[in-house]
């Protein structure tokens, strides 16, 4: 999909989803085609477009003869969040973002393996909390190959937009982060900041973004403080029948 056909998507699809939240359909079953094309002022064609794309989201399910069929469930934001800040927003937090430290560093084993990086290179350490009330929710480490980047002012950087960073510092465009996620205890430096026990048990998550060319540019480590912020995933079973 060109940028420009996504753009016009995206228009559409907020569209709709401002019908799904505000109105509601019996047994969840949404208007004929013909009519919310209508509605919208689109073609069919369109929004037949549209709609396999929300399917494939998951807010709605497609049955042939029957009908389409919105998904209440799946609008709450903080499923979709790309953003902490976003999630902390929606559960009626004030924000920010603090810079706790940079540094230069040979990137070690894993973040060589994370970033396909060669023994000796550098990266640029970033530690940050993201904080609701003033209280640390996730705390961040996040590598940035050194080699990777086209500017030198590196303590005037915004860590709002990740992607926006990316493409200032690095010149790239993101095109997905890939997540791992691990429970673990809380690790011993976390303990004071996160003001929780000592073995309290938290999620955390390494995470790799990756450019439009499949590069790896970026490798963060997050730990959540669970009074803040919980772990949220939703999986759209309907594409596997």
């Amino acid at each position: 999909m060109s940028r420009t056909n996504y753009s016009a998507y995206m228009a559409i699809k907020n569209k709709i989803m401002e019908i799904f939240r505000t109105e509601t359909f019996e047994k969840n079953k949404l208007p004929s085609e013909a009519a919310l094309a209508s509605r919208l002022g689109i073609s069919l064609v369109t929004l037949r477009e549209s709609l396999m794309m929300l399917a494939l989201e998951g807010y709605i399910t497609k049955r042939h003869g029957s009908g389409n069929y919105v998904h209440p469930s799946t609008l709450d934001y903080e499923n979709r969040s790309y953003y902490f800040t976003e999630y902390l927003k929606k559960e009626g937090y004030q924000t920010a973002i603090k810079l706790l430290s940079q540094e230069w560093r040979p990137a070690d084993e894993e973040a060589r393996k994370m970033l396909r990086l060669e023994e000796g290179e550098r990266v640029l350490v970033n530690r940050l909390v993201y904080l609701a009330d003033d209280h640390p929710a996730v705390y961040t480490m996040g590598m940035m190959p050194e080699k990777l980047l086209i500017r030198t002012d590196v303590e005037e950087m915004s860590f709002a937009y990740i992607h926006v960073l990316i493409r200032d510092y690095m010149g790239r465009d993101v095109a997905h982060a890939l997540n791992e996620y691990v429970p673990m205890g809380v690790p011993d430096e976390l303990v004071d900041i996160f003001k929780v026990p000592k073995g309290t048990p938290i999620d955390s998550s390494h995470q790799v973004f990756y450019d439009i060319g499949d590069e790896p540019v970026v490798y963060n480590t997050h730990y959540f403080n669970p009074d803040y912020y919980r772990l949220r995933t939703m999986q759209n079973w309907d594409l596997g029948r």
